[in-house]
């Protein structure tokens, strides 16, 4: 009997875990999207929406634990609910608890969730877009996350990952970039940003606020 070497071994191992992540990720596509939607209704300002799209993140991270992009998003509706909530001693629990679940989500990234998609995006990608979202949305005087999330952003932009990536994604990392230049008060590189937005996805979720916003700079 021929010897195998511990490289192959690990080499089928990963094959083998991207590709039951791929399965398993696809099971539950219809249940992500749904989730996500009303993430979406939850960021523009439905509590309702969040409160849903947690419960169903909860449950899409118990069913598959290895993927972070669940993780991640569940994480984030703990943030927008620190938004939300009246208190500040429960803005400040609920917005930490949230960065902790997004920091584990991270922490799992591995190569092989650079191969499994959800709806044509990488999960790793994803992760790190929402990883990036967030940080940059949660007020920096109290998280301090500002800088992790513009290192985040700039390192994921050089990924080759990033440079393959459909436009439509691209084009919500070119959204954050330009937050960035707008909160450091680079407005020239904020409309570069922009203007890059609506190249790529003219019809997207960010191109009518980026339009507003260059009309704002007289662009």
């Amino acid at each position: 009997m021929r010897n195998i070497s511990m490289k192959t071994v690990c080499i089928g191992f990963l094959i083998t875990l991207a590709v039951n992540g791929l399965v398993l990720a696809q099971d539950h596509l219809e249940e992500f999207v749904t989730a996500q939607n009303r993430f979406e209704h939850g960021l523009r300002g439905s509590k309702s929406d969040n409160e849903r799209a947690a419960e169903q993140f909860k449950s899409l991270s118990e069913q598959e634990q290895g993927n972070p992009l669940f993780l991640a998003y569940y994480g984030s509706t703990f943030t927008i609910r620190s938004r939300d909530a009246f208190m500040p001693w429960n803005k400040l629990k609920l917005g930490e608890q949230g960065l902790d679940i997004i920091d584990k989500a991270l922490r799992m990234l591995a190569p092989e969730h650079d191969k499994v998609m959800m709806r044509g995006v990488p999960v790793s990608l994803e992760t790190r877009l929402v990883a990036v979202s967030t940080f940059l949305k949660v007020p920096d005087k109290y998280f301090h996350r500002f800088d992790a999330g513009r290192s985040l952003l700039t390192e994921t932009m050089k990924s080759r990952l990033f440079q393959v990536a459909p436009p439509q994604i691209q084009a919500r990392f070119h959204f954050q970039a330009a937050s960035v230049a707008q909160k450091e008060q680079k407005n020239a590189e904020e409309a570069c940003q922009l203007k890059r937005v609506l190249e790529l996805d003219p019809q997207g979720r960010d191109a009518d606020a980026a339009r507003a916003r260059l009309k704002e700079l007289g662009l």
